[in-house]
C-alpha cells in the first residue's frame, strides 16, 4: 500500500465517515475548506476559528466508512470487533427505517463505533514502523475524534506522533504531509497558532509539494479569520497564481477579493470578484440551484454589489461595465446592488440602483422588471411622494404611448399587469386628491389615467369597474357628454359588470345635468331626445334596477317637454303596470300622466278612466279636487265630441253626466248650460226647462245665469207657456238695461207680446205701459205700444184709457217730427180719425129742433170739434185716413144742409110763413151743401193720384146724390181744393 493510496483512503474516510462530512455548522475556516464560505456568511462577521460539533452523515454513509477502516486493522480480533459494531450499526439502520428510531440513539451508537475505531487506530500507530501506514492511521484517528466526547479524545498523542515522524524522516513528501496533518491535529486541539505555524513551515519549505496548495489556502483562511487581511490576500494570491485548474481556485478568488474588501481596496476586490464571476459564468453547475457553484456565483455578485455600494453605487456599476465591457450577468449586479441597499434599508439608493439599469439599458427586456424594483424600493422605504412619480415614469416608458411598447410586443404580457396596476394606482391617487379639493378641474388628472388604463390591452377583469370610475371622474369634472359616453359604455358593453345598472342610471343623471345648465332650445331638445333613448335602453336592460321607476317618471317628463304626449303616456303605462308596483307617489304620477296625456290627445273616454283610477288613490285634498275637476272636464269633452259628431241626444246626456259624476265641478255649469241649449235646439223644451231652472238656482251669480231667461223664454214659448216666457223676458230686460239697452228694450217688448199671446190683457197693458215709460224711443215701437194699449183698453172696455192712448198716438207723431215713419204716421192718423168719430156721431145724433137756434148751435158746435179732428187727420197725410177725413167733413156739411132743411118748424106758422121759413132754411142750407160738394169733389179727384179707397168711393156716391146730373153718371171728375171754409 503506497502513500497515495493511504492518503486517498484517509480522504475517503474524511469524506464518508460519520465525523468527516462537510461541516455545516463548523468554523468559518472549516466551512470555507469543505463547503465554500459565502458572502452571506462572511458579511458583518468576525472570522475566527473555533471548535464545533460536526454534523453526522447518514448511517449508511458511516457503514461504508467503517468497512474501509476495518481493512486497516491487521489484528483479526480488532477487525472482528469493528465488524460487530458495523453489524450493530446496520441493525440500527434497519430498525431506524422500519420503526423510526430517534436520530439521537443512532448518534450514540455511531459514537461508540467511532471510539472503537479511534482506539484501534491509535494502538496500531504505536506498534507500526511503516511511516505511511502510521500517517494514514493518525489521519483516520483524527477523523474519528470530533464525534467523541472531549474526555475520550487525546490530540496530544497524535501531535507527538506527527512530531516524532518529522524527527524520523527526511523525505520531503512525508515531511510535507506530516506538517499538513500536524497542523490539522493542532487545529483539532484548538491550538490555531501552532496549526498555522505548521502550515507556514510547509509552504515555506515545501512550496511545490502536493500539500502546499491546500496548505496555502488553509493559511489564507486562518489569516483571514485572524483579520490579517494583508497576508491572507498574499496566501490567496499564491493559490490563484497556481492556475485556474486547482481545486481551490474559485474559493481563493472569492476570499482574495474579500481580503481586499476588508482592506478597503474595493476596486482591487472587484478585480478578483469579477474574475471569479467570469470563471463561473456559463458553467453547467449554475443550472443547479443547490450546487456550490451556483451559491458562490450568487454570493460573489452580492459582494461585488457591496463593493460598489462603498464606491459610487450604481454610477460605479455603470462606469465599470462601460470600461470593462458588458457581461450577460450585468443585470444581476444592478439587481444585487439594489438588494444590498434594501438590506441596509437604504431604500432610495436601492431605487436609484434599479433605475440606473433602466437608464443604461432603456430598451432591455428586463427594463420593466427593474423599474418595478425601483417602485418597490420606494414603497418599502415609505416614500409615497417618490412612488407615484416612479409609477408615472414607468407608464411613460412602457405604456401604450411609448416607443418601448411598440418595440417589444413579445414581452408585453410579462409586464402589462404591472403597467395597468401602476396606471390604476395613479388614477386612484389623483381621484382621491380631486375628491379632497372638490375642484372639477382636478378630476382631469384621474380621468387621463383611467382612460389610459382602459386603452391598454388586454382588457382586465375589472375593466367594467374602472370604466365606471372613469365615467364618474368625467362627471365630477363636469364633462357631462364624455361622462355619458363612458357611463353607457360601462353599462352596455361590459355584460358581466355587476353595477351596470348604476352606470346606466348615472348616464341619465349626467344628461339631466346638461339639461339643467339651460342650453338653448335646439340643444335642449337634442339632449332630451338622447336622454329618452338612453332611459329606454336602461329600462330594457336593467328592468330590476331600483331606479327604474324614477327613471320612467323622468322619461315621461322629458317626453312631455318635447311635446311627445303619446310617448309619455306609453312610458307612464309601463310605470303603473310594473310588478311589484312603484311607490304610491309614482303610481299617482303615472296615472296622472296617462290621464292628462289622454286628455291632451283628445281621447277623453280613456282620460276619464285614468282619472277614475287616480282618484281611487290617497292624495291631498287640494290635489284630489284638481283631479276631480279634470275628470269632469274629460266627461264634458266627450259630450262636445258627441255634439260635433251629431249625436245630440248622447251629447246632452253626457253633459248632464258631468254633474252626476262630479257635482262640485266648475265645468258642471257649462255642461248643464250646454245640455239645456241642446234640448232647446232640439225642441225638447220639457227637458230644457228643469235644467235651466236648476242652473239658475244653483248659480245665481254666474254670468251664464243672465242668459237663462232668454233660453227659458224660448223654451216656455215653445211649450206654449207664454206667461212664463214673458216673465223670463222681463228678467232679460231688467238684467241688460244697463249693459245692453237695446237687448233690454227688445226683451221687454217681447215680454209684452208673450202676454198678448197668453191673452192676459191686464198683464199686457202693464208691460206696454212699462215699455213706454222706459223706452219713449224709438217712435215706431212707442206708437205700436200705444196702439196696443188702445186696443187692449178697448177690449177691456176702458174707453177713457182707450182715448188717452189714442191721443198719445197723435202726440207721439207730433213729437217724432221728421223721425216719424209711415207706421207712426198711420197710427197717428188712425188715432186722430178714431178720436174724431165720436164727435161725428154726436153731430149726426143732434136733431135740429125748436128753438132752432139752440139746437143748431149745439150741432154746429160739435161739428166744429169734428172738423178740427178730421183736419188733424188730413194734416198727417196718410191717404187712407185723409180720404176718410175729407169724406167725413163733406158728409157733415151735407148732413147739416139736409138737417137744416128738414129741421123742426116753429109752431103756429101759416102756410105762407111756413113757405117763407122753408125758403129761409134752404138759403141757409145751400152754402153748406156747396161746401160739401166742393170737399167731396176734392176727395174724388184723388183718383188721379191712384187713390181710390172706400172713402173716395163714398164721396162719389154722395156727389151722385148731391149733383145727380154730374155724378150719377160719373162722366167727369173735377179738381178740388182741399180746404174747408
Amino acid at each position: 500500500m503506497n502513500r497515495f493510496r493511504l492518503h486517498g483512503l484517509a480522504a475517503a474516510i474524511i469524506a464518508l465517515g460519520g465525523c468527516a462530512s462537510a461541516p455545516q455548522n463548523g468554523t468559518l475556516e472549516q466551512q470555507a475548506r469543505f463547503g465554500g464560505t459565502t458572502l452571506a456568511d462572511l458579511e458583518g462577521t468576525d472570522i475566527i476559528i473555533e471548535e464545533q460539533q460536526l454534523e453526522s452523515a447518514s448511517t449508511q454513509d458511516a457503514l461504508n466508512s467503517y468497512r474501509q477502516a476495518a481493512e486497516l486493522f491487521d489484528d483479526p480480533e480488532r477487525r472482528a470487533k469493528t465488524l460487530r459494531r458495523m453489524a450493530d450499526l446496520a441493525l440500527s439502520s434497519a430498525t431506524e427505517q422500519e420503526m423510526g428510531i430517534e436520530d439521537a440513539d443512532n448518534q450514540r451508537l455511531e459514537q461508540k463505533v467511532d471510539k472503537l475505531v479511534y482506539d484501534n487506530a491509535m494502538e496500531q500507530v504505536n506498534t507500526t514502523t511503516d511511516n505511511e501506514r502510521k500517517l494514514a492511521l493518525l489521519d483516520l484517528a483524527g477523523t474519528m475524534a470530533p464525534s467523541m466526547a472531549d474526555k475520550d479524545v487525546n490530540y496530544n498523542t497524535a501531535i507527538s506522533l506527527y512530531q516524532e515522524l518529522l524527527n524520523s524522516t527526511s523525505d520531503p513528501d512525508q515531511r510535507a504531509e506530516a506538517y499538513y496533518l500536524l497542523s490539522k491535529a493542532y487545529a483539532m486541539d484548538g491550538n490555531l497558532e501552532q496549526a498555522r505555524a505548521s502550515l507556514d513551515t510547509l509552504v515555506e519549505q515545501y512550496p511545490n509539494s502536493e500539500w502546499a496548495l491546500e496548505s496555502q489556502f488553509r493559511r489564507g483562511e486562518m489569516l483571514f479569520s485572524d483579520g490579517d487581511y494583508d497576508y491572507a490576500e498574499k496566501a490567496y494570491a499564491d493559490v490563484i497564481n497556481r492556475g485556474a485548474n486547482n481545486e481551490f481556485y474559485s474559493q481563493a478568488l472569492y476570499k482574495h477579493g474579500w481580503s481586499h474588501y476588508k482592506l478597503g481596496d474595493y476596486e482591487l476586490a472587484q478585480a478578483s470578484f469579477f474574475t471569479l464571476l467570469d470563471t463561473l459564468n456559463g458553467a453547467s453547475e449554475l443550472n443547479d440551484d443547490t450546487s456550490m457553484e451556483n451559491k458562490l456565483f450568487a454570493d460573489t455578485q452580492r459582494v461585488v454589489s457591496l463593493a460598489f455600494s462603498n464606491l459610487d453605487g450604481p454610477q460605479s456599476v455603470k462606469t465599470w461595465f462601460a470600461r470593462n465591457g458588458k457581461r450577460d450577468y450585468e443585470p444581476e449586479i444592478y439587481r444585487s446592488l439594489g438588494q444590498v441597499y434594501l438590506s441596509q434599508e437604504r431604500f432610495r439608493d436601492a431605487a436609484e440602483a434599479f433605475d440606473m439599469f433602466v437608464q443604461v439599458y432603456p430598451n432591455s427586456t428586463l427594463a420593466p422588471e427593474f423599474s418595478s424594483l425601483q417602485i418597490d424600493a420606494y414603497q418599502k422605504g415609505g416614500f409615497p411622494t417618490l412612488v407615484l412619480p416612479a409609477k408615472e415614469k414607468f407608464i411613460q416608458h412602457y405604456g401604450i404611448n411609448s416607443d418601448y411598447w411598440g418595440r417589444h410586443p413579445d414581452i408585453r404580457e410579462e409586464y402589462v399587469s404591472l403597467l395597468k396596476g401602476h396606471i390604476l394606482d395613479l388614477a386612484e391617487y389623483h381621484h382621491v386628491l380631486a375628491q379632497k379639493s372638490g375642484n372639477p378641474a382636478d378630476y382631469r388628472n384621474p380621468a387621463r389615467w383611467y382612460q389610459e388604463y382602459l386603452d391598454t390591452p388586454p382588457a382586465s377583469e375589472d375593466q367594467g369597474k374602472v370604466n365606471h370610475r372613469y365615467a364618474e371622474v368625467l362627471y365630477a369634472a363636469e364633462d357631462y357628454p364624455a361622462a355619458i359616453s363612458e357611463f353607457e359604455r360601462t353599462a352596455y358593453q361590459y355584460q358581466g359588470y355587476e353595477k351596470g345598472g348604476d352606470a346606466a342610471f348615472n348616464a341619465l343623471v349626467a344628461y339631466q345635468q346638461i339639461l339643467d345648465s339651460n342650453p338653448d332650445e335646439e340643444q335642449a331638445s337634442r339632449w332630451r331626445t338622447k336622454k329618452i333613448a338612453s332611459a329606454q335602453q336602461y329600462g330594457q336592460r336593467f328592468p330590476e334596477h331600483p331606479e327604474v321607476p324614477n327613471v320612467l317618471h323622468d322619461t315621461a317628463e322629458d317626453q312631455l317637454a318635447l311635446g311627445d304626449v303619446e310617448g309619455a303616456v306609453k312610458t307612464a303605462g309601463i310605470l303603473v303596470n310594473r310588478q311589484p308596483p312603484p311607490s304610491a307617489e309614482l303610481m299617482r304620477y303615472g296615472w296622472a300622466t296617462i290621464a292628462n296625456g289622454e286628455f291632451d290627445l283628445g281621447r277623453f273616454k280613456v282620460a276619464e278612466m285614468a282619472y277614475g283610477k287616480l282618484l281611487d288613490m290617497q292624495m291631498p285634498a287640494e290635489q284630489r279636487a284638481q283631479y276631480r275637476e279634470k275628470l269632469a272636464v274629460s266627461i264634458y269633452r266627450q259630450a262636445e265630441q258627441q255634439q260635433e259628431q251629431g249625436n245630440l241626444d248622447i251629447a246632452a246626456a253626457t253633459f248632464l253626466r258631468v254633474g252626476q259624476a262630479v257635482p262640485e265641478a266648475a265645468v258642471r255649469k257649462n255642461a248643464e248650460f250646454d245640455a239645456a241649449t241642446l234640448f232647446i235646439n232640439q225642441g225638447r223644451s220639457t227637458d230644457a226647462i228643469p235644467v235651466l231652472e236648476a242652473f239658475r238656482q244653483r248659480y245665481p251669480d254666474d254670468p251664464l245665469t243672465d242668459t237663462i231667461p232668454d233660453k227659458l223664454a224660448i223654451a216656455y214659448e215653445k211649450q206654449g207657456n207664454y206667461t212664463a216666457a214673458a216673465g223670463e223676458l222681463q228678467l232679460i230686460a231688467a238684467n241688460y238695461k244697463g249693459d245692453d239697452p237695446e237687448l233690454s228694450r227688445q226683451a221687454l217688448w217681447k215680454a209684452a207680446e208673450m202676454q198678448d199671446r197668453a191673452e192676459q190683457p191686464q198683464a199686457s197693458i202693464a208691460l206696454y205701459q212699462q215699455y213706454l215709460q222706459e223706452w219713449p224711443q224709438p217712435y215706431d215701437f212707442r206708437s205700436e205700444a200705444q196702439f196696443r194699449l188702445v186696443e187692449l183698453n178697448r177690449k177691456t172696455g176702458n174707453s177713457e184709457r182707450e182715448n188717452h192712448w189714442l191721443q198719445q198716438l197723435v202726440t207721439s207723431y207730433r213729437q217724432a217730427g221728421g223721425e216719424a215713419n209711415d207706421r207712426v204716421a198711420w197710427l197717428a192718423a188712425y188715432a186722430s180719425f178714431t178720436l174724431a168719430e165720436p164727435h161725428f156721431a154726436e153731430f149726426k145724433r143732434i136733431a135740429l129742433t125748436q128753438p132752432l137756434k139752440t139746437s143748431l148751435a149745439a150741432k154746429t158746435g160739435v161739428m166744429k170739434k169734428a172738423l178740427v179732428d178730421y183736419q188733424a187727420v188730413a194734416d198727417i197725410g196718410v191717404a187712407e185716413y185723409a180720404t176718410a177725413a175729407n169724406y167725413k167733413i163733406g158728409e157733415m156739411y151735407r148732413v147739416l144742409a139736409r138737417d137744416l132743411i128738414a129741421s123742426e118748424r116753429p109752431n103756429g106758422l101759416d102756410e105762407l110763413e111756413l113757405e117763407e121759413y122753408t125758403m129761409l132754411l134752404e138759403d141757409k142750407a145751400f152754402p153748406y151743401e156747396d161746401q160739401a160738394i166742393d170737399i167731396l169733389i176734392a176727395n174724388t179727384n184723388l183718383v188721379t193720384d191712384d187713390i181710390y179707397d172706400q172713402w173716395v168711393k163714398k164721396s162719389f156716391g154722395a156727389l151722385a146724390e148731391l149733383i145727380p146730373g154730374r155724378y150719377a153718371k160719373f162722366e167727369q171728375v173735377e179738381s178740388y181744393v182741399d180746404i174747408i171754409y
